[in-house]
């Protein structure tokens, strides 16, 4: 089930159970935006992106599901393989800027697949990975989603065929193409440029005796946070046709795979945050409620790309303006923010200490983005089924 929709009294016996602040996690919900994806694109194979949420018992649940792994380091690697990943099988390295040492880690275990977008990497990778597959990493645009991933990351597609002769000269295997159209993309038509880019650094590459068969179309897809229109299987259709319209040939001719790297769209909506109220004030005429969650906790994406989570609190009294903060000991942890991040006021029931406040769709970019500031620990998973 979806745990937005839990009743008040079984969050409030899971709260006198397990404390606050805590995830509220559904594993048949991640069932479902799995098996929601793998039908909506069939002929993918997918990786789900660790650092979306590394909860051990959320791999193990996609691990039993057939899905693999992307992951960005030795620890989210270290995860993987606890979850029963199969390292040569199930895993991509698919960041572009590797510790050097973990490469040599990967390697040594058996990670046969690495992405990369630039000199640099081939070295690194051909020092201490000798003769693995590589994908190289495109620039696409980004426009239309939240957060825009090719300011750092991507290699101009002129360069393409020149990076991908240098890997092949270096020992590596050129097997694919990546690219990533940002996150939470809410453009459907950033994938379709994106292949169509793709396709002409496939046949560029193919020309120069680089024949490539792997397209790694990345993550982006959403999950509805407020009011997005979103249509996650009609999003996956037009892929799909895109996908087929650019690369019929190679589909015809067995010689080409489709990977994708979804996180948000698996975990986004399957979790919720319980939050207590633990102080509240009035600071130049308004209502400060605070709690023991926060901008360095769960909330960190408000800061970093003004996200909007939806918010209720657990009581039934007469609507009112909060500013919402969290616990620690720096006047930045304040959730409540606009569009542009400034401090805002959101309206919620009336609220006092030992109150509930539950966040929904805070599976993804939560838990694994909280700090330890101020010696605060993250909210604990409590799961439903």
């Amino acid at each position: 089930m979806n745990p937005w929709e839990l009743p008040r009294e079984r969050i409030e016996e899971l709260v006198r159970e397990h404390g606050t602040p805590i995830y509220i996690v559904s594993r048949e919900k991640i069932r479902r935006n799995f098996r929601r994806l793998d039908r909506a694109l069939p002929a993918v194979k997918f990786y789900y992106a660790v650092k979306a949420n590394p909860c051990p018992e959320i791999l193990q649940t996609l691990h039993r599901e057939g899905c693999g792994f992307d992951v960005a380091s030795q620890g989210e690697i270290l995860a993987a393989v606890a979850a029963g990943a199969n390292p040569r099988t199930d895993l991509l390295f698919a960041d572009t800027v590797k510790d050097p040492k973990q490469i040599g880690y990967a390697h040594g275990i058996g990670l046969d697949d690495f992405t990369y977008d630039n000199a640099s990497e081939i070295t690194q990778i051909a020092r201490l990975a000798p003769g693995v597959n590589v994908h190289l990493r495109l620039i696409v645009s980004n426009e239309g989603s939240v957060a825009n991933l090719s300011h750092k990351f991507g290699a101009p597609p002129q360069q393409a065929v020149e990076l991908l002769t240098a890997a092949r000269d270096a020992g590596l295997v050129p097997r694919g193409i990546s690219f990533h159209v940002g996150s939470q993309c809410l453009e459907v038509e950033r994938y379709c440029e994106a292949l169509k880019l793709t396709r002409e650094v496939f046949d560029r590459a193919a020309e120069a005796g680089i024949p490539l068969e792997s397209v790694d179309i990345g993550g982006g897809f959403p999950v509805v946070y407020e009011n997005e229109p979103i249509d996650l299987e009609a999003m996956c259709t037009r892929i799909r046709e895109c996908f087929e319209e650019y690369f019929g040939r190679y589909i015809r001719e067995n010689a080409c795979r489709l990977v994708a790297e979804p996180g948000r769209a698996i975990v986004g909506d399957a979790v919720i945050l319980v939050s207590k109220v633990i102080s509240e004030s009035v600071r130049d005429g308004r209502n400060w409620l605070y709690f023991d969650d926060g901008i360095y906790g769960s909330f960190l994406e408000v800061l970093l790309y003004h996200m909007r989570y939806p918010l209720r609190g657990e009581t039934d009294g007469p609507q009112t303006p909060y500013v919402l903060a969290g616990p620690t000991c720096d006047s930045i942890d304040v959730f409540s923010r606009d569009a542009t991040g400034g401090i805002e006021t959101v309206t919620l029931p009336e609220m006092h200490l030992d109150d509930l406040l539950v966040a929904g769709a805070m599976g993804a970019y939560t838990f694994s983005e909280s700090t330890r500031f101020n010696g605060f620990e993250p909210p604990k998973f409590v799961f439903i089924d």
